[in-house]
């Protein structure tokens, strides 16, 4: 299987943005083995709270900071999984049967993703690799969400759409970016 590689841009939400963010990117490859995903985000980053390694956060609520997001679904399926990855190292993944209908994931004993962080005073970066056994069936939809916390404590949200209303990354239409 050929890598089916792209390169896409996040956009902040509409209500919930932060203007010290001037880009948010996200790389990637799926592989016969894996998908490898790059995070690369470029602001003021004085501007925004990120958890350092030691600070240790809820696993179920990593989404409440700022972190990084993968959500994976088979096309033509309503059962998807999420991933969330947290500057200070954690990660977590939760499966869904449907819309925001969890299920048990079946994946808490699975090694951890290969993720690293890597910071400069403008720019923050997450390589990630998931192996294949962790994915769904191909053809494959993502969707891929950034969510920042502020220095004031307010969430800015970034995805490749962003439906009516209030963010949502679950929603069917976040899933916009196939692969085969």
């Amino acid at each position: 299987m050929r890598p089916h590689r792209f390169s896409v841009t996040l956009s902040s939400h509409p209500d919930f943005s932060a203007p010290e963010m001037e880009a948010v990117e996200v790389a990637g490859a799926l592989e016969n083995t894996r998908l490898r995903l790059e995070y690369t985000l470029r602001g003021k980053l004085a501007a925004f709270l990120f958890p350092a390694p030691e600070q240790k956060l809820d696993a179920d609520r990593l989404w409440t900071h700022s972190c990084c997001e993968v959500f994976l679904m088979t096309a033509g399926s309503h059962a998807y999984r999420e991933y969330n990855f947290s500057p200070n190292g954690q990660w977590m993944v939760f499966d869904f049967s449907n819309y925001r209908q969890r299920a048990e994931s079946p994946l808490s004993a699975s090694p951890a993703p290969q993720n690293h962080w890597q910071r400069t005073s403008s720019t923050l970066n997450l390589r990630l690799d998931l192996p294949a056994a962790v994915l769904p069936a191909a053809p494959l939809r993502l969707a891929l969400a950034v969510v920042l916390e502020t220095a004031e404590g307010r969430l800015a949200y970034h995805a490749l759409r962003h439906p009516p209303g209030a963010p949502d990354f679950h929603h069917p239409d976040q899933f916009a970016l196939c692969l085969s």
